[in-house]
């Protein structure tokens, strides 16, 4: 008991509850903004190693701290309760980007990882559709 109230102290969600749709959405589109920022940054990043205008050691902290933040907005938006039927889809399809979107930035980093920073901005190239959907899905919410 004291070991499981220890570990959820250890967690931070930092997002409320929502209690209407709107209140959701807003939430939705938070998360979106969020993990789109971290997804523009790691292609930025990738890119400029590609063409030698960056340090290794710099893109793999850079691109590191990126995917640990776009974690912490999964992690946070996995916490909202959705208050209805409505906010669960608006949650599976944003939960799917999301997904796309770490796995793609988990492929920078290891790629970049393992040195080949010549052709970073290849490993980077499916982001392009990530950022892209993202921003779809925020324009949906207008």
């Amino acid at each position: 008991m004291v070991v499981a109230l220890a570990l959820s102290a250890c967690t931070r969600h930092q997002v409320g509850p929502a209690r209407t749709f709107d209140d959701y959405e807003r939430k939705s589109r938070t998360t979106a903004e969020d993990a789109l920022s971290s997804v523009e940054t790691v292609q930025l990043l990738a890119t400029t190693a590609a063409q030698g205008d960056a340090f290794g050691p710099y893109t793999n902290v850079s691109i590191s701290e990126q995917e640990d933040s776009l974690a912490d907005v999964v992690g946070d938006y996995g916490s909202i309760q959705p208050p209805d039927a409505h906010a669960d889809e608006l949650r599976a399809q944003l939960d799917a980007l999301l997904s796309s979107a770490t796995d793609h930035v988990a492929a920078v980093r290891i790629a970049a990882r393992r040195g080949t920073l010549a052709g970073l901005d290849q490993v980077a190239a499916p982001l392009a559709a990530d950022s892209d959907a993202l921003n779809a899905f925020l324009e949906s919410l207008k």
